[in-house]
């Protein structure tokens, strides 16, 4: 966790190819709600009591919450792996044991795989800079005459 918090605003964070994936893998492994768990529960909604139910559900799903964690992490905003636990149990509900494992597994399946690819900076050259650096158009000259100007 330590190498994300020497970022900056011109860094890029690129997640490992297939992140979600890794998420939903652990979330089956610590038997936490997956999305597809949570539609094979509901299957049709029919009445507004249940779709009130389904999107309660929803806004609580810990992948999403994790995939904001990880952000967070790559970011900078979350700098000490004891944060990092205690903002993983505080947000999944999840027992303390659990929480230590699965952010175990984040860090070395996710965040140590992370990649920071840095920003180059364009410089926007003022108006007046332009005119002043803006070479000479070629003289046009025609070979039977004197040189137009």
């Amino acid at each position: 966790m330590e190498n994300h918090n020497k970022l900056n605003r011109n860094n890029k964070r690129v997640f490992p190819e297939g992140t979600p994936d890794i998420i939903e893998s652990l979330l089956e492994k610590y038997r936490l709600e997956t999305i597809k768990e949570l539609f094979e529960s509901f299957g049709p909604i029919k009445t507004v009591e249940e779709r009130k139910g389904f999107q309660e559900r929803w806004e609580n799903l810990p992948g999403p919450h994790i995939a904001k964690i990880l952000k967070e992490v790559s970011q900078g905003k979350i700098r000490n792996e004891d944060v990092f636990i205690a903002t993983l149990q505080e947000r999944l509900n999840i027992s303390k044991e659990t929480t230590q494992k699965l952010a175990k597994d984040l860090e070395e399946k996710v965040l140590s795989l992370v990649q920071i690819t840095f920003r180059e900076k364009k410089e926007i050259p003022s108006a007046k800079k332009t005119k002043e650096t803006k070479p000479a158009p070629p003289k046009r000259t025609d070979t039977y005459r004197e040189p137009i100007e």
